[in-house]
């Protein structure tokens, strides 16, 4: 795929959609972007729009015989969408990918095959699951969603003091996990690609800060010693190699002295990552775009620290607070509707 006439589709219309669409359009692809009807950013960068439900066959045919490769934003795209695509075009990465991304307990599963160390977790069916299993973790864990969490939602934390039947009725969720609480020291991200020309790239590590379950800042690079990093970039080597990885995969982890503990995967651009647009030759999105196309790919280096602040919900309408430094580089998302704990946005700059 060396044309510039290359064509490609992009599913999910939110802000990760409109930085891979600025990204190909800099590269010399057209994009097509596919979503539902809605308050979709990526609208408004990429050359065409069809808007369609993830069901429905016909448009998502239309789609499929327009573009060369898809991708996709997030991951809670059906995997039957990306499977039934991937009989017209190329899909980086594959249905199979987020597949094991929308459910916790696949990607648990896949992680220890890894060799990552995982919490202790159960699969949660019902009230009585619950009520047994947290007791074997000493109530001392966290209760979530099988599927469909994202951002600290369909989370909640248990403790001895909790009233189960109140808590099973607020998840109101039928396939849940219960996973024990992790005392860490930080938590890191690491960023991986492969090309479908087979040759790979890693970027520098990020460390992240939360607050109510949302990220709020990172750091990069995250320093890590050598011998630790070699190991763990083993562990994701093997882990990409067993989803069959074509793209961009990103891997949450707890550190706790010199064990590294598996949080969970994106096999798609990541928040924690907003600050290789300006800290790296090549941004996320810019490798994103040469993998699923074929390009040559290699390790990314930085030269200086930075960091990157979400703007959450009001945060977008008072930029004025946040004049970090003289250099400072803000991305205004454009979402019309302005949320609490919704990411508006993001400011990067060296530290």
């Amino acid at each position: 795929m060396t044309s510039k006439k290359k064509t490609i589709g992009i599913l999910g219309g939110g802000q990760l959609g409109k930085m891979t669409a600025i990204a190909a359009k800099k590269l010399g692809y057209n994009t097509l972007l596919y979503c539902p009807k809605g308050d979709n950013p990526a609208e408004y960068s990429a050359n065409e729009y069809i808007d369609g439900n993830w069901d429905d066959n016909d448009k998502l045919e239309i789609f499929g015989s327009k573009v060369d490769v898809v991708t996709s934003e997030f991951e809670n795209i059906p995997a039957k969408t990306l499977d039934n695509l991937s009989k017209m075009t190329k899909v980086c990465p594959s249905g199979f990918c987020f597949n094991i991304a929308q459910y916790r307990n696949k990607e648990k599963e896949m992680a220890a095959k890894s060799g990552f160390l995982v919490p202790k977790w159960y699969r949660i069916n019902s009230l009585n699951d619950l009520i047994k299993y947290s007791k074997i973790l000493n109530h001392n864990c966290i209760l979530k969603t099988n599927s469909l969490g994202y951002d600290g939602k369909g989370q909640i934390n248990i403790s001895s003091e909790i009233n189960f039947k109140k808590i099973w009725a607020e998840i109101n969720f039928i396939d849940c996990i219960l996973e024990e609480k992790i005392n860490f020291d930080r938590e890191v991200s690491i960023l991986y690609a492969k090309s479908l020309n087979d040759s790979e790239c890693f970027f520098p590590l990020s460390e992240n800060y939360h607050e109510n379950g949302i990220l709020k800042h990172t750091i990069a690079p995250a320093i890590l010693e050598n011998e630790l990093e070699i190991k763990l970039k083993f562990n994701v080597e093997k882990f990409a190699k067993l989803l069959n990885l074509k793209g961009l995969l990103t891997i949450e982890l707890f550190q706790s002295g010199n064990n590294f503990i598996f949080n969970e995967i994106a096999p798609r651009p990541h928040n924690s990552f907003h600050w290789t647009i300006e800290g790296c030759k090549n941004s996320q999105f810019d490798i994103l775009v040469k993998s699923i196309t074929g390009q040559d790919i290699n390790n990314q280096v930085i030269n200086e620290n930075w960091k990157m602040t979400n703007l959450l919900g009001n945060e977008v309408e008072n930029l004025e607070l946040f004049k970090f430094h003289k250099d400072q580089k803000t991305h205004i998302y454009g979402k019309k509707e302005v949320k609490q704990g919704r990411k508006m946005g993001h400011i990067t700059y060296p530290i």
